[in-house]
């Protein structure tokens, strides 16, 4: 298991993360029949992956590093990723532009719903339906 780094390490976006997430209400996440939209950074050589885990409910997970949490995203936040999406569909079929990232710093992150996949939503784009993921 990856030995979680000095806090200096952890990226800005990943504490971002964090910080939503812990201001709202904690709650257990149910389990439920509802797809949730998942984004997912991959980390780099000094920062940390991480999963928000979105369900329609507003319900969230996140992992980053090896701490993990639970949260609620606001109606208006969670409506907008999950028509966001909705637009975006299929995910796979988005188009992709590349950016240059480094080898050793660069990081990816996409959204993945109901076995779908995006590209790297990082990279900029002159399609919305990107942009807005």
């Amino acid at each position: 298991m990856k030995k979680a780094p000095p806090f200096s390490k952890i990226s800005l976006g990943s504490t971002l993360v964090v910080a939503l997430l812990s201001v709202v209400p904690l709650k257990a996440v149910a389990q439920t029949a509802e797809s949730p939209g998942i984004i997912v950074n991959s980390g780099s050589t000094n920062t940390c992956p991480y999963t928000i885990s979105v369900l329609p409910s507003g319900q969230a997970t996140y992992t980053v590093c090896d701490s993990q949490g639970s949260g609620e995203i606001s109606s208006s936040l969670t409506t907008k990723f999950f028509d966001d999406i909705r637009a975006a569909e299929p995910l796979s079929e988005l188009p992709y532009m590349s950016c240059g990232k480094s080898v050793s710093f660069g990081t990816k992150t996409k959204v993945d719903y109901k076995k779908q996949t995006s590209p790297d939503v990082s990279c900029p784009s002159t399609d919305s339906r990107v942009t807005n993921l």
